[in-house]
């Protein structure tokens, strides 16, 4: 039995390890097939299945955020556009020659340039952007001609434009498409090559707002770069819209007025209440559009040739000499140092004649005011009158009123490149230059070395309107997007409050107001609201001086405060306070009528 059990088990083993033997060998040879079938009848067509299988992400931009005005008017929107796509995957050289051939003459794209952007591609080794913003005939005749333009697609995107064009031009800015040292600063923030991002103005501040956030296609696309299939989709998110504190109405009117005058200028509009900024207007402005691809080339050379500085934002950029508006702060400085006498008379005979060095210094009117009190010389702005001031009180007075207001520095208002200029005492020891007795008397009537923004005197006289409150002006109240809850972004923000006193503040107000009422600023005068304001004509060295206006309304609670600006326009008077008559008319719903730059009037600084 041991016998017979061991013989029967160790037969067994053997059976086994045979049959093990014979699967081995069947196994092994079906393999064999199976590789012969592979390679040999079935070879060609994995081949072409495993060239075909390739995968491309393409990049889905996100639209851009709008921007609105305060009432919702729509200033910076987005428009679906055709764009052209091309891959690289799977082309021979040849293909690339008739790419080039047929798609230059398509885009009307020089073949250098096009050949850089197709070879961009191939260094990518991904599918780009070739071409943005293509016209309906361009898009009809690519996809006429698609099967002669391997590895070229179209897609439709969102993409931005202004439809009022030129209004609000330096507010809002333009867009471009992202540089190289753009893309290393931002690139962590979800930016791609090919994108557009801001280069000014709010586009620019506001950017990551506005921009969103890109989608994308995981797409098929076969070995001619056609796409086969949308393997996975994710959709972008649109970025937020900006709300703005501007007042579409009363821009569009300041950038008319100033384009009227036939000069640059600039108009500020604020209330002085918030420091919100209802209009900031430059002129000349620009066309935002012809910074897109469809833009006309021409134009845009045209533009950056202006010799009068279409892209120039002289609201917060330009540096004039206040002139005789200067001179409320002249006023305040005498009065907050009890040198100001308003019953005091001066007699202005046309000149005013400086101390031991008998130096000549002129009235603007040349046969004199005659016998003046304080009221009347603001209203009338004579010269000698306030010559006689900033002699009296000094220029370290007018220098630290000028300062506590926040002349000579920066509003903060939330736009990029803001100027200011050094204050004239700081100037002066700035360069080791000494101060003459002269440049005190230029210094009281706003004129000298003496630089200021229109934005800096708009703000200037909202302090002074509301009482010594200093706000800074701002552009943005919130951003928001569709079913989500609206970011605050900006508001009023108080950053000094002025211990003037009710006396100083009072007759000031009062020779403002009189300013208006009789004298130099009458053209600015309207029937149902009291306004006051103060006129400035104000000298440079070459050609005619610039005429300046600052105001505010009501005289009770004011709701409003201006400065307005026209270069080499002449009497402060005669041409920039008309232009506060329309824009504060519009601002308070006055019932007067509308005037121009022509209609209204008066002789005077």
């Amino acid at each position: 039995m041991p016998l017979s059990s061991g013989y029967s088990a160790q037969a067994v083993r053997s059976s086994r390890a045979v049959w093990l033997t014979v699967f081995s060998f069947l196994a092994i040879g079906a393999c064999f097939l199976r590789l012969i079938y592979l390679q040999l009848i079935r070879g060609r067509e994995l081949t072409q299945a495993s060239e075909n299988n390739h995968t491309q992400v393409l990049v889905e931009r996100a639209p851009r955020g709008r921007i609105l005005d305060r009432h919702g008017e729509v200033l910076a929107d987005d428009q679906p556009v055709f764009v052209a796509l091309f891959s690289p995957l799977g082309l021979a050289p040849s293909d690339f020659k008739q790419v080039l051939v047929r798609l230059s003459s398509i885009l009307e794209v020089p073949p250098v340039e096009l050949e850089h952007r197709l070879f961009a591609a191939v260094r990518a080794k991904s599918m780009l952007r070739i071409s943005d913003r293509l016209n309906r005939s361009q898009a009809f005749q690519i996809l006429q001609e698609r099967i002669h333009l391997p590895g070229v697609s179209l897609t439709i995107e969102e993409q931005r434009y202004y439809p009022k064009e030129i209004l609000a031009s330096h507010v809002l800015g333009y867009v471009g498409q992202i540089t190289d040292e753009e893309l290393d600063q931002f690139a962590e923030q979800g930016y791609h090559p090919g994108d557009w991002i801001g280069k000014s103005g709010l586009e620019r501040i506001y950017d990551p707002s506005l921009h969103g956030q890109d989608g994308g296609f995981l797409m098929e696309v076969d070995a001619r770069g056609r796409q086969v299939r949308v393997i996975r989709h994710l959709l972008p998110q649109a970025g937020k819209d900006l709300v703005l504190t501007l007042d579409a109405r009363l821009e569009a009117m300041a950038e008319e007025r100033l384009r009227q005058t036939g000069h640059p200028g600039a108009a500020v509009m604020m209330d002085p209440r918030t420091g919100a900024l209802l209009a900031l207007a430059s002129s000349p402005g620009f066309n935002p559009n012809l910074f897109l691809p469809l833009g006309n080339s021409e134009d845009r050379q045209a533009l950056l040739a202006d010799p009068d500085l279409p892209l120039y934002n002289r609201a917060i950029q330009a540096l004039y000499p206040p002139g005789s508006t200067f001179k409320i702060i002249t006023a305040l400085a005498a009065s907050e140092a009890h040198q100001l006498d308003p019953q005091a008379r001066v007699f202005c005979n046309g000149s005013y004649t400086l101390g031991k060095e008998r130096r000549i210094f002129h009235c603007w009117k040349l046969k004199g005011h005659g016998s003046m009190d304080f009221i009347q010389g603001m209203a009338q702005s004579c010269d000698v009158y306030f010559y006689e001031l900033g002699e009296k009180i000094g220029p370290e007075a007018i220098e630290h009123m000028a300062k506590i207001f926040g002349l000579g520095q920066v509003t903060g208002v939330d736009l990029p490149h803001e100027k200011k200029w050094p204050l004239p005492l700081a100037w002066k020891i700035a360069h080791h230059q000494h101060w003459q007795g002269g440049d005190t008397l230029n210094y009281a009537i706003g004129q000298g070395a003496l630089q200021l923004t229109p934005l800096q005197m708009a703000t200037m006289m909202a302090t002074f309107a509301n009482g010594g409150s200093i706000y800074q002006p701002f552009l943005v109240t919130e951003s928001r997007r569709f079913g989500e809850e609206p970011e605050h972004l900006g508001g009023p923000r108080m950053v000094a409050h002025l211990a003037l006193s009710d006396s100083s503040l009072s007759i000031v107000r009062q020779g403002v107001t009189e300013v208006v009422r009789s004298g130099t600023g009458i053209a600015a005068k309207l029937r149902d609201f009291d306004v006051a304001g103060k006129t400035g004509t104000a000298q440079v060295p070459k050609g005619k001086e610039h005429a300046w206006f600052i105001a505010y309304a009501p005289l009770e609670n004011p709701q409003v405060a201006c400065a307005i600006v026209v270069e080499h326009g002449g009497h402060g008077g005669s041409i920039a306070a008309p232009i506060a008559h329309d824009l504060l008319a519009l601002a308070l719903g006055s019932k007067d009528p509308l005037v121009g730059v022509e209609e209204k009037k008066a002789e005077g600084d």
